[in-house]
């Protein structure tokens, strides 16, 4: 069976099933929204400080934009039946089915665990299991590919950021009259940094999750996903960049407040300067009135 073209041909968007699984197989197109309760069959709630909600997608949402503009973050999941997971015909479709929405930077990874067998990749995942594990082992990958996701998202904002850093970095030395047109500018570049920081520490709690015992298959899925995929390692290595972008603004930060401070102490003191003056001058002029005529002797 040519199973290769019964895949790609579903690999544009849309969610078709591919051809060759036994029956009780499901794809679902996971989208993640803010509002649990708009109709849709709500599939896993994340962690309540990301306040996001996994939900089964529309099958034409994959070119639809959320409210911001951007695109929505979808992962389709496919669940196949199979009490022996080394049932090689429904392998081949699986790995096939992952393998089309991979790229070279991206290829599929695959695990076997308690008798499950995953196949992996950020836009496709497909689970050979028991029925009766579905949705566990799909709630557990929902939310680490969430974090995976969130993070690879986080890693390209501060990839982008680095040229405009490199170039506010001067001002962090020295802040002058010709720089003030660009504090605007910095401090929505600080806003953010700030911003990627505050979404890096939600991260940390699941990111550095010990182990859990006894351990669950859930549990032990999402730890070995954790590790094939280096989040902790990946933290890290963000959590120092971004050291280096907040030491850089928080200097430019302080320089702008001399800056700002220094102008404003020197603007006051020509105040006060030109006030004195005026003063001098009025106390003066009326010295110079109150003086009585000197009356010449004849």
């Amino acid at each position: 069976m040519n199973y290769k073209a019964n895949i790609e041909s579903g690999s544009t968007g849309s969610c078709h099933l591919p051809t060759g699984l036994p029956v009780g197989s499901e794809l679902l197109a996971v989208e993640f929204t803010e509002d649990p309760k708009d109709g849709r069959r709500l599939l896993h709630a994340l962690p309540i400080e990301f306040q996001k909600f996994a939900v089964v997608s529309p099958s034409d949402s994959a070119v639809v934009a959320d409210p911001s503009g951007k695109p929505k973050r979808q992962i389709e999941f496919l669940t196949i039946p199979a009490e022996n997971h080394q049932a090689s015909e429904s392998q081949n479709v699986a790995a096939l089915w992952v393998e089309a929405s991979t790229t070279s930077k991206t290829p599929m990874q695959m695990m076997t665990l308690q008798g499950a067998q995953i196949y992996w990749s950020d836009k496709r995942v497909a689970i050979l299991a028991a029925p009766e594990r579905f949705e566990t082992l799909r709630s557990a990958l929902i939310e680490t590919c969430w974090f995976d996701a969130e993070l690879a998202s986080l890693e390209r904002e501060l990839a982008s950021a680095w040229p405009e850093m490199q170039n506010d970095a001067p001002m962090a030395f020295v802040f002058d009259e010709k720089s003030l047109p660009r504090r605007k500018e910095l401090q929505r570049r600080f806003q953010r940094i700030v911003s990627i920081r505050s979404r890096m520490l939600r991260l940390s709690p699941h990111v550095h999750s010990p182990h859990i015992h006894p351990s669950t298959l859930a549990s032990q899925v999402a730890e070995r996903f954790r590790e094939r995929t280096r989040l902790l390692h990946r933290h890290e290595i963000l959590d120092g960049q971004l050291e280096v972008f907040e030491k850089v603004y928080d200097t430019c930060g302080q320089r702008i407040s001399d800056f700002v401070q220094s102008r404003t102490g020197h603007i006051l003191e020509g105040v006060i300067i030109v006030l004195l003056i005026v003063q001098i001058v009025i106390w003066g002029f009326d010295f110079l009135t109150s003086l009585e005529p000197t009356t010449v002797v004849q």
